[in-house]
């Protein structure tokens, strides 16, 4: 997805304190504006806002913009985006924010948390929310977005990003491509006090290898039937079978991408373990 090593502390999530850069252009203070190419040339896609902000004295407003330019660098849309990571331990229980969007025919706008965690060398995705819309909201709204977690494991960094367009960033394109004119104002974003606790587990799941691309293993310390669902990330269900203790399951006809695994008592019809692995080949 997005997740890199953090660079400074979590903070400006109000949009109130701004910098100007070497380019005389606006940038949100301590966010990264990951589509800025105007040493190029390039339009500006990230914006103060003074007039009419959610709360207080600004807030930030990203726009998808031509480049015309830009072909000659393989990029002629960019899109506004901005990015903000830091050391984070909690496991709020969601985050929320106020927003308005513009999202042109076939685009949607996309504020998202992901937290993550680094074991053995891997980058583990331990939680994460993601809001999208498609639909103009032109006055501004609170959003509440609940955070899921695939882990119990504490996280170590948090990524926070906002996107004027997210199928062609994020997604992989299937809902459609960066639109020209799609736009998202943002304000007030706030992690929530409440923190998730996880249940301590009672036996260990362990799904390998990871990424994977033939087949992967499944091994259980819980001795009863249990039943493993893969789903796609747009939710669909493409893998569903029993197993007791270990099973090795046949993922050869599955494409590259990444993958949702949920692990269920059979009685209980309980979730005892989920997490995602990928697929390369």
């Amino acid at each position: 997805m997005f997740a890199t090593t953090p660079t400074f502390a979590q903070k400006n999530l109000n949009f109130e304190r701004w910098d100007i850069n070497f380019y005389a252009t606006d940038e949100a203070k301590n966010w990264v504006n990951t589509s800025d190419a105007s040493s190029y040339g390039a339009p500006k896609v990230v914006f103060k806002e003074v007039e009419n902000p959610a709360d207080g004295l600004a807030s930030v407003k990203l726009v998808t913009e031509y480049w015309s330019e830009g072909a000659n660098y393989d990029v002629d849309t960019l899109v506004g985006a901005l990015l903000q990571q830091s050391s984070f331990s909690k496991r709020p229980k969601s985050f929320e924010f106020d927003y308005k969007s513009f999202p042109k025919t076939g685009d949607e706008v996309l504020v998202g948390v992901q937290l993550t965690s680094t074991e053995n060398d891997s980058l583990i995705i331990v939680g994460e929310g993601f809001f999208s819309s498609s639909l103009t909201q032109d006055n501004w709204t609170n959003q509440i977005v609940k955070i899921h977690y695939y882990s119990n494991l504490k996280p170590k960094n948090i990524n926070i990003v906002a996107l004027s367009s997210a199928n062609a960033t994020i997604l992989d394109g299937s809902l459609g491509y960066a639109k020209i004119g799609s736009e998202l104002y943002l304000d007030n974003l706030k992690l929530s006090t409440e923190v998730d606790k996880p249940k301590e587990l009672e036996y260990v799941v362990n799904v390998f290898p990871n990424p994977a691309k033939e087949y992967i293993n499944i091994s259980s310390t819980n001795p009863t039937e249990q039943l493993i669902k893969i789903y796609s990330l747009t939710g669909k269900l493409v893998i569903e079978t029993s197993f007791t203790s270990n099973a090795k399951l046949d993922i050869s006809t599955l494409p590259s991408g990444t993958y949702i695994y949920n692990v269920l008592d059979k009685n209980t019809n309980q979730v005892s373990v989920s997490n995602k692995f990928n697929i390369v080949k």
